[in-house]
């Protein structure tokens, strides 16, 4: 009986081999499919060159452009102009700090003016006047001693001061006038920082209003 028995087993075994032999080894048709050997491709190295690769991102950081600038020193004040001067640099944004003068620079200058007026639009009225008689650079003042004059220049040499006046006078311009201005004593000036090229412009033509102001590029320090 054991002998059957053991016959038995031997046969369930290899009746369950048999309907499991596609599982315990797939037949070569179902091999091809899986591979498909058709569509393999062998690359070669310029291929393989050429596939796109997977670069690490790279963070650059943002350029900040920083505007140059420049200091500016503006000078000759007195005690009654200053504070107009610094009411200018207010209005361009800017701020001077304010400093002792070397006084023994200072020196005596010829001006030609047209006497002050009653108000800016009188001045401004009166500068269109001579303009138009072909009289180039005037300047209406802001400063408050000769405020609402009109300046046509400031000369250190009398004879150019003279001369400036005769030609004025040929041309038409009534009551111009040449006076000696000497800065005197507690004479301050403006030194200006962080000017752009834009503002120190416009800081350019506002120094003329001034009478006497001497403007010029100065050490930041």
């Amino acid at each position: 009986m054991k002998w059957l028995l053991g016959l038995l087993v031997l046969v369930n075994v290899g009746l369950l081999a048999y309907f499991n032999l596609d599982m315990i080894a797939p037949k070569p048709a179902q091999m091809n499919a899986q591979i498909n050997p058709e569509k393999l491709k062998i690359l070669d190295q310029q291929a393989l060159e050429a596939m796109p690769r997977k670069m690490a991102a790279i963070t650059v950081a943002p350029v900040v452009e920083t505007q140059a600038t420049s200091c500016y020193e503006w000078g000759n004040f007195t005690a009654s102009n200053l504070p107009s001067a610094q009411v200018a640099l207010a209005k361009l944004g800017l701020v001077g700090v304010a400093k002792q003068a070397d006084t023994t620079k200072a020196d005596r200058r010829f001006w030609v003016y047209y006497p002050p007026l009653k108000n800016a639009q009188l001045a401004q009225q009166k500068a269109d006047e001579i303009k138009a008689l072909g009289v180039g650079e005037i300047f209406v003042v802001q400063d408050s001693q000769w405020r609402h004059a009109i300046s046509f220049g400031l000369f250190q040499d009398e004879k150019l001061a003279t001369n400036l006046l005769n030609d004025l006078q040929t041309r038409g311009v009534k009551g111009a006038t040449k006076a000696l201005r000497s800065p005197g004593k507690n004479i301050s000036s403006l030194l200006v920082k962080a000017v752009t090229p834009e503002a120190a412009l416009e800081l350019q033509k506002v120094s003329p209003e001034f009478v006497g102001s001497e403007l010029k590029v100065a050490a930041c320090n």
